[in-house]
Order: structure tokens, then sequence, then C-alpha cells
């Protein structure tokens, strides 16, 4: 397989892929890829289009960027090309795209468990819980029955949409628009979330997409809605689904007091409803 013969290519995606868009220093330090991809040209060509293919990621130059892995795998029909495009699409947040190709990739080399764990990250970014439950299903039977902790997400996601009247097709919709909105930004990712939230009456699906904290949340949030804002979409998709846009320290702040609460659930106490409304009526009318 090309990649494994360059010892120097895998280190260098790897110092790559920690970088993001918005370095002052980028052009700087991206010209040393370059140089590089260009020596391993001629004797590596699939590993110098699919560097060549990271560094226009980085650089937002989507076109490019397209072009270059489209030639690494011209090159090479290794799985391990198509893997790299997949990656490079879910970081321009082109989620249906990098679904595709991660799936591509799995095909060739169903054996690789890597490629089905990064398939199952990529389907909930594409709305298709269909294609996430076959892919549990998968990751169940190689792991001799054991069920993924996301086993039932597909029957809890399709009872919350159906609840409004909705079917799949009206979340893939929104959340294509939502990495649409992303995607032509300077934005990456950091990492993103999803939970089902549980009410008495009804339940709703609701997504956390996490930025650096060099960025600012509320004006990559506000894009999205404005692009959510103009998009034909079913009238009640958002009586079933949310999102948040979070900085990264604000997301870890959430997710350990989630935590905290979940492990101190049976030690927590809560007041006598009947108890609190008589200490109210007793209190009512008395002068502080």
């Amino acid at each position: 397989m090309f990649f494994r013969r360059q010892p120097d290519f895998g280190e260098l995606l790897r110092e790559l892929g920690s970088f993001t868009r918005r370095d002052v220093t980028q052009g700087h330090k991206l010209a040393k890829y370059k140089k590089a991809a260009q020596t391993l040209l001629k004797k590596e060509p699939a590993s110098a289009h699919a560097l060549l293919g990271l560094v226009a990621c980085l650089e937002h130059d989507i076109v490019s960027m397209h072009a270059q892995y489209l030639q690494a795998i011209e090159h090479s029909d290794s799985y391990l090309s198509l893997m790299y495009y997949a990656f490079a699409l879910e970081k321009s947040c082109l989620w249906n795209d990098a679904a595709k190709y991660a799936l591509l990739a799995l095909d060739r080399a169903p054996q690789e468990s890597k490629l089905l764990n990064a398939a199952i990250g990529i389907a909930p970014l594409t709305g298709r819980f269909s294609l996430l439950n076959k892919l549990l299903s998968q990751w169940q039977e190689d792991h001799e029955g054991v069920r993924h902790p996301r086993q039932g997400d597909y029957e809890a996601v399709t009872e919350a949409l159906a609840r409004q009247g909705l079917a799949e097709q009206d979340l893939k919709t929104v959340l294509s628009s939502i990495g649409t909105a992303f995607s032509e930004t300077d934005v990456m990712l950091q990492h993103y979330s999803y939970e089902l939230v549980r009410g008495k009456d009804s339940a709703f699906i609701h997504y956390r997409f996490v930025l650096p904290d060099s960025l600012v949340a509320t004006y990559y949030e506000d894009v999205v809605s404005e692009r959510l804002s103009t998009m034909a979409c079913h009238p009640r998709i958002f009586d079933a689904f949310s999102f948040s846009v979070e900085n990264g320290t604000l997301y870890e702040l959430y997710d350990c007091m989630e935590r905290e609460l979940a492990c101190s659930a049976d030690t927590i106490k809560v007041p006598d409803p009947d108890k609190m409304k008589l200490i109210e009526e007793l209190i009512r009318d008395v002068e502080v």
C-alpha cells in the first residue's frame, strides 16, 4: 500500500491534522508541506496529492482539495486514499460526501475497525440514522454480540421525528444545510455530539457543534441560523430538532456537570412538591 512505503508521509499528515485555518502564520507553515509534497510527486504521486489535498483543505480551497484527492485516488486503489479524502471532507463540514467516501473505504477493507468507527462517527452528521443502525449492527457482529452504546438511537430518533409527522429525510435536509453553512466559513469543528432529550410527552434531537476557544461561537451560530431561516424545510422540524454552537471550554464544563449529576442521581433529594406548596402558602402574605 502506497502510504506505508513513505515513512515521512504519515508524520507529515499527522502534523497537518492538528492545524486550523485561523493561524496567522499558516502560510509560512504550510510552505514546508507543499515543498515535501513536490518532492514526493515523482516517486509517490498518490501520497503527494493526498498531502496537497489536506493543505488545500486547510487553505479553505475546496476546489483544489477535491482535485488533489481525486488525483490521489486515480494513482492508487488503496482504501487509505479514500479514508484520507473522507477525513478532509469531514474537516470541511461536507458531511454527505465524507460519509460517501468513508463507506467506499469500508467496502474496500471491511475488516478495518478504524474505518467502521469513522463511518459510525460521520453518519449522524448526515441525519442518516438508518445508515447508523446498519453500521452499529456490523459493529455488534465484530464485537461478539456486544451492543454499541448508541445501538438504540435509530428507534429513538425515528420516534421523535414521527411524533411531529416527520421522516429521516427532514432531518437530513436540516443537517445538510448546517454543514453547508459551516463549509462556507473558515471554521473547522473540534468535534460534535448529539443527544436525545426526552420530555414527559415528547422528545427531540439536539446537536452540539464545538469550536476552538479562539473563535466566537455565537457568530457561527448566527451564520447557521441565518442559513436555516432561508431553507425549505418541514414546518415542524424545529419541534423535533435543535442545535447549539459552543466553544470547547464551555462544552467540557457542561459535559463535566452532566456527568457529575448522572453519578449523584441516587443521592440528590428532590423537595416534596406538596410541602413546597404549603410553605409558599404560609409565607405568601408575610412581610420581610
